[in-house]
């Protein structure tokens, strides 16, 4: 393959890195070039069904077993790294394609390997060295808390087991919120350390230091094992927090619930208090679930705190009956949480494409059914209820 920095198009690409060690096997060159560090997750994943009133539960939520798929740690002498999204190029310009995911929000889908942008939005960058051993935790979707703590959070766990030391970090941008530099600054982690790309960058490094990426092998229950190692012990342990709350969407841009009025009325009856996380740090987040004995809430990002729970704590997730993602389910599996789950109606916009950017109606006889079903019981509770807690009036 033939790749100008100066003027030519990239193209070919290694579908994992496990073929680029192959190559470097054949060529002799494998300590030279780099080394692939086979990474364990341990232990399986068990998920059961979720409880619910409805009649019918989505396949995606069907019980099973699953053994991680294994990662690795891998170091690329001379690898580069291009664009905002933070693809990983060979020395001769070939992407490696299993560490360099790519999602199509126009198409709400993943990109498979021959549609990177890398081969059709090709910009000729100026190419950038930096010296010694870049960490690379890039990933497309880190903007979301999310995907930040379980797409790359976990990754940096696998660099310091790796034993492999390294000069700086190179990451995407974070447009969105303050929740980066919070779990920096939680894990010690210098901002003068740090390395942000942007859409004209295009750099090449001594040597390139990459932990796979967390969604190839399935979000294994290591990757919450190690978010609460890594986090829990920095929570805001002395706020007092409700015991049973919502999580409320109103400040989102999707999948809002349109009679939250509503829904809060209601869930006021059963002492369950409504909370915007978006007034909330991390550390008060962690601390919040980390109290709670019952969270309920539409899909979202803010349920990725759900991550450090206590085994026990009751979820209840509202789901669009044709966008059932089983992210919660999955994160309430590995921490052993009695979850429960109700479908919502879509909202139908003539602005929105796809079903998971709808808002919801959530039916107030189903949502008391549900409630009824996890044992709750109007009018037995001692929580606070009203508006919505502000955590500075409550540290």
């Amino acid at each position: 393959m033939s790749f100008s920095v100066n003027g030519g198009t990239p193209s070919g690409y290694y579908r994992s890195i496990l073929e680029l060690e192959a190559e470097w096997g054949q060529k002799r060159t494998i300590h030279e070039a780099g080394q692939v560090i086979p990474f364990d997750f341990g232990r399986a994943a068990h998920f059961i069904a979720p409880k619910s009133t409805e009649s019918s539960i989505h396949p995606a939520l069907t019980p099973y077993c699953l053994q991680p798929i294994g990662g690795y740690v891998a170091t690329i002498s001379s690898g580069r790294v291009w664009g905002e999204s933070g693809a990983v190029l060979s020395p001769e310009g070939k992407l490696i394609f299993d560490l360099s995911q790519e999602y199509d929000a126009m198409q709400n889908r993943m990109l498979e390997a021959e549609e990177h942008p890398v081969f059709h939005r090709w910009n000729d960058p100026k190419l950038q060295y930096l010296e010694g051993t870049v960490a690379v935790l890039t990933f497309c979707g880190s903007y979301n808390y999310f995907h930040w703590l379980y797409d790359v959070l976990p990754r940096l766990a696998m660099l310091k087991m790796s034993g492999i030391p390294y000069t700086s970090i190179l990451m995407n941008p974070n447009p969105y919120g303050p929740f980066v530099e919070q779990t920096w600054a939680m894990l010690g982690i210098s901002e003068s350390s740090v390395i942000r790309t942007n859409p004209e960058a295009f750099f090449e490094a001594d040597q390139l230091l990459i932990p796979s990426l967390m969604m190839n092998s399935h979000y294994p229950p290591w990757t919450t094992d190690t978010l609460r190692k890594l986090l829990l012990p920095h929570r805001e342990s002395t706020l007092a927090t409700p015991e049973r709350i919502y999580i409320s969407r109103n400040k989102a841009s999707t999948r809002r619930l349109v009679n939250e009025e509503e829904v809060i009325r209601c869930l006021e009856e059963y002492s369950i208090q409504p909370i915007h996380l978006e007034d909330w740090t991390v550390a008060q987040q962690i601390q919040l679930f980390a109290s709670a004995k019952l969270i309920l809430g539409a899909h979202g990002a803010g349920l990725a705190n759900l991550a450090f729970c206590q085994p026990g704590t009751q979820v209840i997730e509202i789901v669009h009956k044709q966008h059932v993602v089983p992210t919660y389910w999955m994160i309430s599996n590995h921490n052993a949480l009695d979850y429960y789950m109700m479908y919502g109606q879509g909202w139908p916009d003539p602005a929105i494409r796809f079903p998971g950017f709808e808002d919801i109606y959530v039916d107030m006889d189903r949502l008391k059914q549900i409630l009824h079903l996890a044992g709750s019981v109007t009018g037995i509770y001692s929580s606070i209820i009203g508006n919505p807690i502000d955590p500075q009036s409550t540290a």
